[in-house]
């Protein structure tokens, strides 16, 4: 028999190899990978990237008037960091954002992180069995590169936003945006304005620009279900957002045992609710008539709108958005229903696909993501 050349390592078998973790994101997955794993590995070397000047991922982004989760801010945050001071049900974006802040701030997460670097590329290596990263510095603009054991891609589905590909869309000569990237200095009071989209996103903005703009055309080619009710509902989300008393989330702060409780009961009554997407049963059949008549219900001054919204396949095939005042706010006398795309984009409106032509001072683009 040879002799054995393996190498022999000086050193304990039982010490732990040092490890190099790259993240990209330091939205909720990348505050949550920048506390768990220091706790968890040993001889750790941890890294976050981020794109943004902050952390918050799509919390911090997105800035446009009315954004809110629609999933109950009591749910809707750490286990181990309850916050029992939300100031509504369904918290509006700042505050989560503010939320994340003050978490990342506890457990001094900012020092993994690398703010400002885009993310371009990665390639595994196997000579040296490690990820090769290339980014970009955005302070620099320079190419920068990085290696690691393990990359971790914490990156969401809403993080790069996109325009939506309409001919003349850049040649409009008033102001125009996408809902993820806000002109904070927009002020559509007493403009005409155009919203395009009727996701999350345009749901949630026409309520909140319909009452002071002059117009709102709404563009909505697509048909969508309107839920009567938001998550968990049935434990105090009425459908307005549900603001908490300040003597409740005292009860919250002095008792953490009543709101361990209460956030187990709306964990239990959000994972009921999904019964509502098994085919043909009774609770099915139950909640599209529900849908169904509180979306006519609603709709009954401008009666056509809810002909071309309505799907034809029942509630729950596709994410379903509460909407609070979006259905109140579609028959305003001030809001224009287009029920159709658009054919182009031009210096003063667009011309929708029946070739009607409309004019409007500003153009807000609520058309999603890639």
């Amino acid at each position: 028999m040879g002799s054995d050349t393996r190498p022999l390592y000086d050193r304990p078998i039982d010490a732990n190899r040092k490890i190099k973790v790259v993240c990209l994101g330091a939205g909720y997955s990348g505050i949550l990978t920048a506390i768990r794993f220091p706790q968890h590995i040993p001889n750790l070397e941890l890294v976050v990237y981020e794109k943004n000047a902050d952390i918050g991922g799509t919390w911090y982004e997105n800035r446009y008037p009315g954004i809110a989760c629609d999933i109950p801010s009591h749910v809707y945050q750490f286990t181990f960091e309850s916050n029992p001071n939300w100031s509504r049900f369904y918290a509006t974006g700042g505050e989560i954002q503010e939320y994340l802040k003050d978490v990342a701030w506890k457990y001094d997460v900012e020092k993994y992180v690398r703010f400002r670097h885009y993310f371009q590329r990665a390639e595994w290596d196997e000579g040296t069995q490690q990820w090769r990263i290339e980014l970009t510095d955005l302070n620099t603009n320079k190419t920068v590169t990085d290696t690691c054991d393990i990359l971790l891609k914490g990156t969401g589905l809403l993080n790069t936003w996109k325009w939506p590909h309409i001919p003349g869309l850049h040649d409009f000569k008033g102001p125009y945006m996408h809902s993820a990237a806000w002109d904070s200095s927009f002020d559509w009071t007493d403009k005409r304005v155009a919203l395009i989209g009727a996701g999350s996103s345009g749901i949630q903005i026409l309520p909140n620009i319909q009452p002071k703009a002059k117009q709102v055309v709404h563009f909505m080619k697509g048909k969508t279900w309107i839920s009567p009710v938001g998550y968990g509902a049935e434990e105090g989300g009425e459908s307005d957002g549900v603001a908490i008393s300040e003597e409740q989330r005292r009860i919250f702060r002095e008792n953490p045992s009543v709101y361990q409780s209460y956030r187990h009961q709306i964990e239990g009554g959000m994972n009921k609710s999904q019964l509502v997407t098994f085919r043909d049963t009774d609770i099915q059949k139950f909640f599209w008539k529900m849908s169904d008549d509180s979306m006519k219900e609603k709709l009954k001054k401008k009666p056509w709108i809810y002909e071309s919204m309505r799907p034809d396949y029942p509630p729950g095939c596709r994410r379903l958005t509460p909407g609070p005042g979006y259905l109140e706010a579609l028959v305003e006398d001030n809001v224009e229903f287009v029920g159709s795309g658009i054919r182009k984009v031009t210096e003063t409106g667009l011309v929708d696909d029946n070739g009607n032509f409309h004019e409007v001072d500003a153009i807000i683009y609520a058309t999603g993501f890639d």
